[in-house]
């Protein structure tokens, strides 16, 4: 009778994809963005112009996102982080703060009677929908997506929330390369840094990195739209403009606040583990007590 052979043990398979969650990895397209917008910029360009004609929406919007829609996504693919950096697993308990997402949405609504439409062509508005909705999908993927593994596996959820809205801001100072000015640019920064945590927001609440996506684009779409067809001199439309984006404003403050909120609540298990972990089990006192004691030496 012959025996067989004993069976090989099967080698652990090593799941090498999708690749795990680096801080490095999840700033390197941010930092590649701004290493190739500071080289494309020109201080000798027009920023006030953007997006004021077709040809512009097309030039500064539509071509140059789209790019960059594409490469991101090839970018998200082969580190195969799709799921975990478009979805949240849990959404934020604290659901009175999606009033902050609520109200920017209502000014983004409120500005659209504001819109000279005839003062464009539709082929121009369809663009800039286009271009913006590139612009959501772009910097929303970068900055609410990819940076937020990155950080997420280094810092604690209220520190993502402080880098993530700050790195946002500060993404904006590159228009002054751009030929912005240098107040209008600050302004920007820490407007940006605000829109950022009404946008991280938006992704706790509803569990998933759409809603930030079309609110960003539906926000852009009106900014733009608005200076782009509505004249200066126009008082009727330029006062409403002006408190509408005063009220925007606020409404931001708010966002700031309740994410961070919603932030230092999800790190609360954290803190508690920090604020206890030096103290030993009870079964380990009792069974210390229960050792004899040997008698001290005189």
């Amino acid at each position: 009778m012959t025996t067989s052979a004993p069976a090989r043990r099967a080698r652990p398979t090593v799941r090498r994809w999708p690749v795990p969650p680096s801080l490095l990895l999840g700033l390197a397209p941010l930092v590649t963005f701004a290493a190739v917008s500071a080289w494309r910029s020109r201080p000798s360009d027009d920023y006030g112009s953007l997006g004021r004609t077709v040809d512009s929406v097309v030039g500064a919007l539509v071509i140059p996102e789209g790019i960059a829609v594409v490469v991101l996504c090839v970018y998200v693919t082969a580190l195969g982080w799709w799921r975990v950096a478009t979805v949240d697993r849990g959404r934020s308990a604290l659901r009175w703060t999606v009033t902050a997402p609520v109200l920017i949405a209502v000014v983004c609504v409120a500005r659209l009677p504001l819109v000279e439409w005839g003062a464009q062509p539709v082929r121009y508005f369809v663009l800039l929908a286009v271009g913006v909705l590139f612009v959501g999908v772009f910097e929303e993927l970068l900055t609410r997506g990819v940076l937020l593994v990155g950080l997420r596996r280094r810092l604690p959820e209220f520190g993502v929330w402080i880098a993530s809205c700050v790195l946002f801001g500060l993404l904006h100072f590159l228009n002054v390369l751009a030929g912005a000015g240098v107040g209008t640019t600050v302004v920007q920064v820490v407007f940006a840094a605000s829109f950022g945590s009404t946008l991280y927001l938006a992704r706790r609440l509803t569990g998933n990195l759409l809603v930030p996506v079309l609110l960003h684009a539906f926000w852009d779409f009106g900014s733009i739209a608005v200076s782009a067809t509505v004249d200066l001199q126009d008082v009727a439309r330029i006062v409403p403009a002006g408190l509408i984006g005063l009220f925007a404003f606020a409404v931001l403050a708010l966002g700031v606040v309740a994410g961070g909120l919603v932030a230092w609540r999800d790190d609360r298990p954290r803190r508690l583990r920090r604020r206890w972990r030096s103290v030993p089990p009870v079964e380990a006192v009792a069974a210390q007590a229960a050792e004899p004691r040997l008698p001290s030496a005189l």
